[in-house]
């Protein structure tokens, strides 16, 4: 076993993310230090080549933590708050590597019921299963399918914004095929994070935007994106 998570670096110029392993064993040593949105000051570790197929920010190589690395709070370096948003033309083109995470924003729309499927590969007899829609500025549709807690946890949350124009915006995603070899987004377990109608500036902006036309566009498709 192992924690994986994403790191945001800051140089003198420019941001960018890497994603970083504790080992099962280093867990307890380390886990209480490393908080959300919290700078910290890491040093002594190993950087090494991300194998896995499914990558969580585009960098090939991550840091990996050692019995010895040292991690120390730090006053924050920047208010900024980073993302890797991808536009939903884009994703519906094929164009984006399904392997890499992403970032989106958009207004919900067309909220179904959350169901439970039954599936006996599942521990509890099955899970939480939710389907919804993002639209852009661009009136371009992505469907999004959330499982598990998270499906449950967005559910909860929209219910008690409904009656508003509620803007999300979801990190880390994975893009899949739909049955109906449609591109579409859905959450990646213990990493994908949702955020509605957060307090930023693309959420003023996207609640000031009035769209006139509200037509999904045809979009001609890739299946198989390259890096």
């Amino acid at each position: 076993m192992e924690v994986i998570f994403v790191l945001r670096l800051l140089t003198l110029t420019w941001f960018t993310q890497i994603q970083a392993v504790v080992r099962d064993e280093l867990i307890d040593n380390y886990l209480s230090r490393l908080i959300i949105d919290e700078w910290v000051s890491i040093k002594n570790f190993d950087v090494s080549r991300v194998n896995s197929i499914l990558r969580p920010v585009p960098h090939r190589f991550k840091i990996v933590f050692r019995s010895d690395t040292l991690v120390q709070s730090i006053n924050m370096c920047s208010s900024r708050t980073y993302f890797n948003v991808t536009e939903f033309v884009s994703i519906l083109s094929g164009i984006v590597n399904p392997n890499i995470c992403v970032d989106v924003v958009g207004k919900i729309v067309n909220v179904r019921e959350l169901v439970f499927v039954p599936s006996v590969e599942h521990s509890q007899g099955g899970y939480f299963e939710l389907y919804f829609g993002l639209r852009d500025t661009e009136c371009i549709h992505l469907e999004c399918r959330l499982t598990g807690d998270l499906a449950v946890e967005f559910y909860d949350l929209w219910k008690q914004r409904s009656r508003n124009t509620v803007i999300c915006i979801i990190k880390f995603v994975k893009l899949e095929l739909s049955q109906e070899h449609r591109w579409r987004c859905t959450n990646v377990t213990g990493s994908t994070t949702i955020m509605l109608n957060p307090d930023l500036s693309i959420t003023d902006e996207m609640l000031c935007w009035n769209p006139e036309n509200d037509q999904v566009p045809i979009i001609t498709r890739k299946e198989n994106a390259m890096e």
